[in-house]
Formats: structure tokens, sequence, C-alpha cells
């Protein structure tokens, strides 16, 4: 696709890239905000190196395990520097798409990269560890190869498309809405129709790196599945079935509004109908589904707004390149300040979370400030009162315990659970029933009895600011029989 005499064309995209990802990189490196309870749980992961985990395919705890090997100092930074690089490397293929698909036009790939970079999803993706920041870069090649299939490609081009595609389903398996996507577009448009040999090497591409996954699945009960369907809600066992709730639709079709900006999603609407060449037109199929599917979700229980970030890298190529075609330079401009606003409010929050109160006191500092905190309360109270054994029940206080406290000399267990497990810890660092004698127990907003008898903590770990305040942290010294 780039030939090697047009490299230095190239120049204006990957410097204007790279500034961007240098001041992410920057700004998460004097951040003080503590890694969130997914971003632990992630890296916890990435320390027992499986095919699978409790409630997400491996790739993230996978590639936070690399960096952590290659980290000079474990912390909050070093998790989440993947983050703005593997975004940073989406908005390179993209760019490099985008100008094959509009040679006509320069700046088609410099446009279409920094729209990616400024999406508010983006963004926030970029300060924070989530498997959609893993799969984005993997889903992209995928999309990449396939056109480049559907074009006259290599056979290679097929493989190592639908080897991409297994590893971005390796990373979230939102990846498999590329499916859909593809065979309504071979359906309906001649351009997006690969031979079947390429069909069926592309395939074979996926199964093979889907396929460790796929299987440790089925050889766990297919626990990874089914916390995925406990997150689309009405489909549970205990739920009375599917119901019609239009507030949750519109709260999910806003908050995609919100997400990709407001000018360019209705960039992307208007291109629904718009005329374009064949192929480009066809990459609306890799959007459509994936909108109509989450959207029937929301409609039928709820769906969170990122629920549907496989749209958004094609649909930004869809956006964009509308606007190029029609030289709608004002709006483009209009919709890159909006969102450009948005970035610069993130940014600040990234780095002065305490800056912004409201109602509530500090909203972004009550998710991201001081962690950390409550764990080394509770290895200094631990280590006062002789105790090597810290029994949770909290999953966000499990998580931060694990991290904070990988270099300390403590065992670290989760309170055994009646029926399936909740979290990740007490399917695999339950209290083991062998183990005796007095363990500090940090509790969450609860009252603890042994043998009938109430048992008094011996102090309380809520913190003056951040993530643990206004809520009871008692921690108590009891035996480990009490916990089972």
């Amino acid at each position: 696709m780039v030939q090697p005499d047009t490299l230095g064309n190239w120049r204006p995209l990957l410097v204007a890239v790279g500034i961007v990802t240098l001041a992410r990189v920057l700004l998460l490196w004097i951040s003080p905000t503590d890694l969130y309870v997914d971003e632990s749980q992630y890296w916890v992961w990435g320390q027992n190196l499986d095919l699978g985990y409790y409630s997400k395919p491996p790739m993230i705890g996978w590639v936070l395990r690399l960096f952590d090997e290659l980290a000079a100092h474990r912390s909050a930074f070093s998790v989440r520097l993947p983050a703005p690089l593997f975004h940073g490397a989406t908005a390179l293929l993209l760019g490099v798409w985008a100008q094959s698909l509009m040679p006509e036009n320069r700046r088609a790939a410099l446009w279409v990269a920094m729209a990616y970079l400024s999406l508010p999803i983006v963004t926030v993706g970029s300060f924070l560890m989530s498997t959609d920041t893993i799969m984005a870069p993997f889903l992209v090649g995928a999309l990449v190869l396939y056109w480049r299939v559907c074009e006259g490609g290599k056979p290679i081009h097929a493989l190592a498309g639908g080897l991409l595609l297994g590893l971005a389903f390796m990373s979230k398996y939102a990846a498999i809405y590329f499916l859909p996507g593809a065979a309504i577009a071979y359906a309906i448009h001649p351009a997006m129709r690969p031979s079947g040999r390429h069909l069926l090497l592309f395939l074979a591409g996926f199964l093979i790196s889907a396929s460790p996954n796929i299987v440790w699945n089925i050889a766990n009960d297919l626990t990874t599945v089914s916390h995925t369907m406990d997150n689309v809600g009405w489909i549970k066992e205990e739920s009375a079935g599917p119901s019609l709730n239009f507030g949750s639709l519109a709260e999910f079709a806003a908050s995609q509004f919100a997400v990709f900006g407001p000018v360019f999603m209705v960039f992307w609407l208007i291109a629904l109908r718009a005329p374009a060449p064949s192929r480009r037109r066809a990459l609306l199929w890799f959007s459509i589904p994936v909108w109509l599917i989450v959207l029937t979700q929301a409609l039928l229980s709820r769906a969170y707004a990122n629920w549907a970030f496989a749209a958004i890298p094609p649909a930004t190529i869809v956006a964009i390149l509308w606007a190029l075609e029609r030289d709608s330079s004002r709006w483009l401009k209009i919709g890159f300040g909006i969102n450009i606003a948005v970035v610069l409010v993130i940014s600040f929050l990234v780095a002065f979370p305490m800056a912004i109160k409201g109602d509530d006191g500090q909203p972004f500092a009550k998710r991201y400030v001081n962690i950390a905190g409550l764990s080394r309360d509770a290895f200094e109270l631990a280590e006062h009162n002789g105790l090597s054994t810290i029994v949770a029940n909290n999953r966000g206080i499990l998580a931060d315990l694990f991290f904070t406290g990988a270099d300390r000399d403590f065992a670290l267990y989760s309170r055994p659970h009646k029926g399936a497990p909740k979290h990740y810890y007490a399917q695999k660092k339950a209290l083991p029933k062998s183990l005796e004698g007095k363990v500090l127990y940090v509790g969450y907003a609860e009252k603890l009895t042994c043998k009938g008898t109430a048992v008094e903590p011996v102090a309380d770990l809520a913190q003056e600011v951040g993530t643990w305040t206004n809520v009871p942290i008692p921690a108590y010294i009891v035996d480990a029989a009490c916990l089972r």
C-alpha cells in the first residue's frame, strides 16, 4: 500500500501521531491517579499467564505482563503505558488505510488519524487500560488486510488478516462483529467478494489464533462466555426476560454522540444515504451491525457507551472521508474543535484529578485517586500486629491489595463465596480450607460475626480523600475459620 518513493509523504502523519502519543505518555507520567479496579485486575491476570480469564479473553493480561517485564519500576504509569501506544498505532493504521481509499486527497491520512485521536472515547482509552484499547490495532489491521484481499490481494494477506482478527477476538469478544459486517458487505457489494480460497484462508487464520481461548472456555465451563452473557442482563436465568427500556436506549444513543463527537457522528449518519464508491460505501457495514446490536441490547436491558467501540474505527474513516469529499472544511473544523475541547478537559483531569468538584465531592478523584492508600494502611496494620495473611471480600479492595502488595511478603486471599464465584479473586484466590490462625480481614461497610458473636474491628481504614471516603472500611483480626 505504501511505495518506497512516497514514504516522505507520510512524514506529517508520523510526526502528528507521534506528538499526540508522546504528550499522552507524559500526562500519564505526571498523573497522580491510581489504577482503577479493572486495571489492577488485568495486571493481576498477567502474573499468571493463561489462555483465558474470569471475565475477559487473555490478550490484555499478556500485554500487561510484557510491559511489566520491560518496566524498570512497576507503577500505574507502567501498567497504563500500552494505552497511548496502542491507540497511536491504531491511528497510523487508519491513516494509511484512509489514504488508500482516497488517494486524490494527500491529507486524508492526516485528517483521519487526527480525528481518531481526537475522539473522546479514544482520549479516555489512552489514559486507562481497557480491552477496547488492546483490540483496536488488531481489528483495524484485520480490516485493512481484508480490504486488500477484496482488491485482489495475495493468499498471505487473507491468512494474516484472519490471524489479526483472531488476535482482536483474543483481546475482546466484540471483534466478532467483523463477521456480520463482512457477510453483509459480501452480499450487497460485488467489490467486497473475495475468492472462496481467500475466504477459507481468512477464516482459517481466525480460527488458528482464536482457538486457544475457545478451547480454554470449553475446558473451564465456558467461564468467560458465561460472564459475558451475564452482562447482557436480560438472558440471565433469574431474569424475567427482555422488556423495552426506552430510557436506556435514548441514553446509549446519546452516549455515542458524546464518545464519537457530535459533528463526526452527524457526518457518519449523513454518509448512510450519501453516494460513494462501492468499496468505500461497504465500509459502513462494519459499523452499522455493531450499533444496531448494541442499541437492541440497550432497549432490552442496558448498554455501556464503550460496548460499541468496534464500530468506531471504521466509522471514523467513513465520517471524515465523507466530509473531505464534500469539502466541508468549516464543519470539519467545528467537529475537531468540539472534540479537542473535550480532550483538553479529560487531559486536565488526568493531570489534576482533585481540581474539579461537584455535588458529590470530586467525582473523578473518587474513582481514581488514593486507591492504594487503603492497601498501604492494611499492610502497615498487619505488620504492626504480626500478621502475614490478609483477606478481603470486595473486588476493588482485593484488586489493589494484589497490585500494591505484589512485592510485599503477604498472603492475600478472597473470602470464599457460597455458590458460583462472584469475581476472579473468589474463583482463583479464595481462602484455602487448610489455612488456620489469625488473619487480617478488610471489610467493606459490613459487620463481622464469628460463631454468632459480633467481632469488633481493630481499625477503620476509610481514607480522607479519594475512592475509599464516606464508606466504612472496618479491619478485623479473626481466625481464618471465621471467614469460611
